[in-house]
């Protein structure tokens, strides 16, 4: 019996990618994004996937979309929760509408299609999660004070929705990737490519590799790391000192 799966961010990049996979291995797949053009795209060819255009940032409407595919598509057994966006500026001159915006989306977009679709989950006793965070939550860097904030919040509520959910049947998995060659990087690249250092990202493919291992394992992580996060979070951990003067030499942002 195929399964149902709700992918966030699914009008491009990693959520985009995500919904294909998912719908190519026969789940049913609510595709839920702002971009309806992007979501159009993203179905186009697959007749098990159900776009729903909603901005996560706005409780009403997720919950509201999530009613909608609960009611096209049956029962939500996994959802992956890639929705998010970035901003580059500085920590002291960035525009304050912009950083509510990025928090808005990125942390409070995580709470909002969690409250609408885990408590069911939790019910049922039956379920998976997927959040994506970013090296990012672990490992803050120049220009990215709005996006580093954003998914250091989106780590912690992880963390406590893990407690919460322990014993309840309900799997918590949270993604922390590198930076990855996606729209998002680009987007950062536009504006200020010493952001990013000269670096190039990882693979998106190789991400949803590890995100579908993940998946597959049941003893899977909390928190998982593709390609080169895993050390650097240790480096984190063990040498933060170290690190942060590493990055503070490497990354020299114009903003």
């Amino acid at each position: 019996m195929s399964k149902t799966a709700l992918v966030t961010g699914a009008a491009s990049g990693m959520g985009r990618l995500v919904a294909r996979r998912l719908a190519a291995a026969g789940h049913r797949v609510a595709a839920l994004d702002l971009n309806e053009m992007g979501l159009a795209e993203t179905a186009r060819r697959s007749p098990n996937t159900s776009s729903y255009a909603c901005d996560v940032s706005d409780p009403e409407a997720v919950a509201a979309a999530v009613a909608k595919a609960r009611a096209d598509l049956g029962t939500i057994d996994l959802l992956v929760h890639a929705a998010a966006l970035c901003r580059v500026g500085s920590a002291l001159g960035h525009d304050v509408s912009e950083l509510h915006r990025v928090m808005t989306v990125n942390y409070l977009g995580t709470v909002n299609i969690c409250q609408a679709v885990v408590p069911a989950m939790k019910e049922a006793g039956a379920g998976t999660v997927v959040l994506f965070a970013s090296l990012a939550g672990w490992l803050p860097s120049p220009g990215l004070a709005a996006y580093s904030a954003s998914k250091f919040a989106v780590i912690g509520y992880t963390e406590v929705l893990a407690q919460e959910l322990h014993d309840t049947g309900v799997r918590l998995i949270c993604i922390c990737p590198p930076m990855v060659e996606t729209p998002l990087l680009d987007g950062i690249r536009s504006v200020d490519p010493a952001v990013v250092a000269g670096q190039n990202g990882m693979p998106p493919e190789k991400v949803v590799d590890a995100l579908e291992k993940a998946v597959a394992d049941p003893k899977a992580p909390l928190f998982v790391f593709p390609g080169s996060a895993r050390p650097l979070v240790l480096a984190r951990r063990f040498v933060p000192n170290l690190l942060r003067r590493q990055v503070t030499r490497m990354v020299k942002p114009a903003v």
